[in-house]
């Protein structure tokens, strides 16, 4: 499939991309479409995450790549699944994504920004009442996703940030299975 950038030559990786780190085979180009890239925000055993300036709206968002210069047909499976799924929930509690698409051949994420920490990162042992409204959060993305028929198959506490303004969003869709829609 062609998308818009295909035609974006690869250029070395900007400082802080992570083009130096070992086990990253296909660094993506600094600039792309209507994307900067900033820095690289995570890594996952299938893809990587960076923020990227977004030049036509003015705003940072999360870019997601396959990190593998030569991804297996099933790795781009799992990718589309991913894209697909997200793009079906619109939910306060699960990650908004924005498009989809490709750069010299390696497809693409595109979602919010969001500021914030895993449940992994907080500090432990939670007060009841903050774990309760954590789960009611989680709970309520989860009930929506089903109801979409998204069954989301990787929750744990890395998949889950708590945001800056307290919100609770469900990520990383990446081993997400479709299937038909509750009534």
């Amino acid at each position: 499939r062609q998308g818009p950038g295909d035609d974006v030559p690869e250029a070395p990786a900007p400082p802080g991309l992570g083009a130096e780190e070992p086990g990253l085979s296909w660094t993506p180009p600094e600039v792309f479409d209507e994307f900067r890239l900033e820095r690289v925000l995570g890594k996952g055993g299938m893809g990587i995450v960076y923020l990227a300036h977004d030049t036509s709206l003015d705003r940072r968002v999360a870019v997601k790549f396959i990190a593998s210069s030569q991804p297996e047909p099933w790795v781009r499976a799992y990718f589309e699944t991913e894209a697909r799924a997200i793009a079906r929930l619109q939910h306060p509690n699960v990650v908004n994504v924005f498009r989809v698409g490709e750069v010299n051949g390696h497809p693409y994420i595109v979602s919010e920004y969001l500021e914030g920490q895993s449940l992994s990162e907080l500090p432990l042992p939670l007060p009841w009442r903050r774990a309760l409204a954590l789960g009611i959060g989680m709970a309520r993305g989860l009930a929506e996703a089903h109801g979409q028929g998204v069954l989301h198959r990787d929750i744990k506490p890395a998949n889950v940030l708590l945001t800056a303004r307290n919100e609770v969003k469900l990520l990383d869709f990446g081993l997400a299975e479709l299937v038909e829609a509750e009534s």
